[in-house]
């Protein structure tokens, strides 16, 4: 909630494992947003079982948030009444939409006869959601899938952002670099920039870990990973201006080795 909260754009991927309250944590922030400031839209998107079996609805409702289904009438309606008022329908503010909805139609819309049935891209302004709830985003890791696409549009046209996911890399790195990107694409526009962020990865993880263990000599090992992380790229341009770093070089060179 914090992490959301202080950052300056509220957009936050949660990679919990599985069974340890992912849903919860989505409630905690939606209550504390609402604390803040008036959310009027919220819109959650999830698998299709999850509809089913009422998950959302009930885990909402321990937070007194009332939430309502979107099955394919009801979000034909939404884009209808957005088109004709300019804003998403009061009624559906609040609404569980299922990835099974989220197809080519959806986004591009579809010529029915001389009636055209309008898409989500047909709309202008576009819905403006104050909150987007994405729950297991590893289903949207493909960009060439309309449901990515759909997602992508919702995600950037709203205020905040919350990406679920228990695994979110599956095939490898390319899958979280595909999440973060929807995210903030301004901090992340391409590859080279995540896997320069990524470069001091290993050697912190070299550092937690002997500081963690605290074998013989384990300072010296966490000194020498902290400066081969600082020495990359990224470490030299962000890591380097971080006070942390310089306390953790202090605490190191200190007498005290608690």
């Amino acid at each position: 909630v914090l992490k959301l909260i202080q950052a300056d754009r509220p957009r936050l991927l949660i990679a919990d494992e599985v069974g340890v309250g992912k849903t919860i944590e989505a409630g905690l922030i939606l209550k504390e947003l609402q604390a803040r400031r008036e959310i009027r839209s919220v819109l959650v998107i999830c698998p299709k079982p999850l509809v089913a079996e009422r998950k959302w609805l009930e885990e909402l409702r321990r937070f007194d948030e009332q939430f309502v289904h979107l099955d394919g009438p009801a979000l034909r309606y939404c884009l209808d009444e957005t088109h004709l008022d300019g804003i998403w329908p009061q009624q559906y503010a609040r609404a569980i939409l299922p990835y099974s909805q989220l197809d080519e139609n959806l986004l591009m819309g579809k010529q029915q006869g001389r009636k055209r049935q309008r898409g989500l891209l047909d709309l202008d302004p576009p819905p403006a959601f104050d909150l987007i709830i994405v729950d297991e985003a590893h289903h949207i890791r493909n960009t060439d899938t309309w449901a990515y696409r759909n997602v992508r549009y919702f995600c950037d046209n709203a205020e905040a952002v919350v990406l679920l996911s228990a695994t979110p890399i599956q095939l490898g790195d390319n899958d979280l670099y595909t999440l973060l990107h929807l995210l903030r694409p301004d901090v992340l526009p391409s590859r080279l920039e995540f896997e320069q962020m990524a470069e001091p990865n290993p050697y912190i993880n070299i550092a937690v870990e002997a500081a963690r263990s605290a074998g013989d000599g384990w300072a010296d090992v966490v000194a020498a990973a902290i400066d081969q992380a600082a020495a990359t790229p990224w470490g030299r341009s962000v890591l380097l201006a971080d006070n942390r770093l310089q306390q953790a070089r202090d605490m190191l060179a200190s007498e005290d080795d608690s």
